[in-house]
């Protein structure tokens, strides 16, 4: 078991695997949190995420769960889930953090003592949380900003004929997203006209998952992101007209766990690998 005493945090790993081939796959990769055995996937089944794509008939592979990551507090209480439609995408860390830490998942409305912090004109940063994309793990870019006080931006749904801060990124092959998103928005009433409608305010930041899929023209360690944020800021008398500012990244692209793994122990397989396999290909994890 991998312990963040000061955090309080343990981390645990969950397969159909048996004892004895974690055993050795651990040993060999130096994993230094516990991997937990769930040879007949009753644990797996109990959770509802056995891989239901896969027939009884198939084996080794039936008893697989949907991969993924459960976030459970100290009471014994799921309070987030990370689960892809992709098979082979996960979570990135950070968002794996931001929930056991109990931090909200997004930054919305500044606080009282931030109102006096903040700037005299709207200011936006846009960078990738975790610092480089990783294929097969999902980081997000997040686009930060800090309203003045006393204004606001649209946020969905704006009212008719006004522009909801939005996000667009320019057609890549190589990048796979997710929808955006969004903070809680705060109801704003239109002082002397009662007219309603959604903003956010303050320090907020939208949040747009990405994934990388292969890597760029010539193996290259990098690849640039580009495209633009729309949004239109307000106060109760004046609106500014909408602003689309462009810009581009050039992000740095790491190696996926799996080969950071190979790369860092020196081997791609345990040495008793495949006697585990031939050994799970005869067993039965069918359902009684």
């Amino acid at each position: 078991m991998q312990d963040f005493d000061a955090a309080g945090i343990a981390v645990y790993a969950l397969s159909y695997d048996e004892p004895d081939a974690l055993t050795d796959f651990s040993d060999a990769h130096k994993i230094t949190y516990s991997l937990l055995s769930d040879p007949k996937s009753d644990v797996i089944r109990s959770f509802g995420i056995l891989n239901t794509l896969i027939e009884p008939t198939d084996k080794p592979w039936y008893g697989i769960p949907y991969p993924g990551t459960f976030v459970i507090n100290a009471e014994g209480v799921i309070t987030h889930k990370f689960f892809d439609n992709n098979l082979a995408v996960r979570a990135g860390p950070e968002q794996v953090l931001r929930a056991v830490q109990g931090q909200p998942l997004l930054d919305a409305m500044a606080t009282h003592s931030e109102v006096d912090q903040l700037p005299e004109e709207l200011q936006m940063n846009i960078a990738l949380d975790g610092g480089a994309l990783v294929a097969t793990v999902q980081r997000d870019l997040v686009i930060s900003f800090q309203v003045p006080a006393g204004r606001h931006v649209y946020a969905e749904p704006a009212p008719k004929g006004s522009v909801a801060v939005h996000i667009t990124l320019d057609k890549n092959e190589h990048i796979v997203q997710r929808p955006l998103i969004r903070p809680t928005s705060v109801n704003h009433t239109l002082a002397g006209t009662g007219e309603n409608f959604e903003v956010h305010g303050g320090i907020f930041e939208l949040r747009l998952p990405l994934t990388v899929s292969g890597r760029p023209r010539g193996n290259s360690a990098e690849i640039s992101i580009a495209g633009e944020v729309r949004y239109q800021c307000c106060d109760d008398e004046v609106c500014d007209l909408p602003i689309n500012q462009r810009f581009e990244l050039q992000l740095p692209i790491a190696d996926s766990p799996a080969v950071a793994l190979g790369s860092k122990t020196g081997a791609a397989l345990e040495p008793n690998a495949m006697a585990h396999f031939l050994r799970m290909s005869d067993r039965d994890v069918s359902s009684d």
